[in-house]
């Protein structure tokens, strides 16, 4: 299938409210706690969160780095920044935390002026993938680490009365430019100069219908992307509601399968590497 002229997923203040749910469910409580281990953050480094989104992993991640620590997060979405600045203001982080509208492929940001990216399914959505990927490895200071977590849309699966329906209704190309990008990370890492140092897959399943898991919330973002894309209104409730109707022992099963990458830029320099404070960073605004 050919790729959209641009992801059909909208991010505006319904996506928010949406997204607010779904990133509080154990499932990705436990998928962000994955990506920090992975990350293995210290105090007083200096990160960067691409598509930040509400900032769930933002926050954490600032708590982390302390004491002098600093965290960027930035996001296309107007609606997602407000979000995560609210959730900033509200624990309290606005010390170490900065947010602020960005183009992953266009940072913003000083040459080696961070000490660890992460994006956490952002990249399936950003056209010039490689391109964000070759930013990315530019900030970040020689022995930085660059974090992605990405799912392979394939890997996807719901019991429901109809496969090939909710096949059609999971098909990632519809809502996403790289709807298989794990496949790709480990060569964009390469083309980029950075070397791949962890993989690991982050498969989430559920056997038994819980209206705050991360199977149940995306129930109304996957039903509505396929909606727009085409299938028929009446069709995508009835799928939704046959799934949801799964309370009984044996009934329901869900999974999805993501992975987490983490690369290293390797050092090159002969010599003492620049301090911490060298470079100032800047968040570049964007206006619309």
């Amino acid at each position: 299938m050919k790729a959209p002229s641009r992801p059909l997923t909208k991010f505006d203040a319904a996506m928010v409210e949406r997204l607010e749910k779904l990133y509080s469910s154990p499932q990705m409580i436990a998928q962000r706690a994955k990506v920090r281990e992975l990350l293995a953050t210290n105090p007083g480094e200096v990160g960067l969160d691409i598509g930040c989104g509400v900032g769930h992993l933002t926050c954490e991640l600032a708590r982390e780095i302390s004491p002098g620590g600093r965290i960027i997060g930035i996001d296309s979405s107007a609606h997602m920044v407000t979000g995560a600045k609210t959730r900033v203001d509200h624990e309290k982080l606005g010390h170490c935390v900065e947010i602020g509208e960005g183009d992953a492929v266009a940072l913003g940001l000083a040459d080696q002026s961070v000490d660890f990216v992460v994006a956490v399914q952002v990249f399936s959505y950003v056209h010039e993938v490689a391109r964000a990927i070759m930013e990315a490895a530019r900030v970040l200071r020689e022995g930085g680490r660059l974090a992605v977590l990405e799912t392979d849309w394939d890997m996807c699966i719901y019991e429901s009365k109809d496969r090939a329906l909710t096949r059609r209704i999971l098909d990632g190309d519809w809502r996403f430019f790289h709807p298989h990008l794990p496949r790709q990370l480990h060569r964009l890492f390469h083309d980029s100069g950075l070397t791949l140092t962890r993989c690991e897959a982050f498969p989430i399943i559920e056997t038994r219908y819980a209206a705050n898991s991360f199977g149940a919330g995306l129930l109304d973002i996957a039903r509505d992307a396929s909606v727009r894309h085409g299938i028929a209104a009446a069709d995508a409730d009835a799928w939704v509601m046959d799934i949801r109707s799964r309370k009984s022992d044996g009934e329901y099963f869900f999974c999805i399968n993501r992975f987490i990458f983490v690369a290293t830029k390797p050092s090159r320099r002969v010599g003492p590497k620049p301090t911490r404070d060298a470079t100032p960073l800047a968040v570049k605004q964007r206006t619309r």
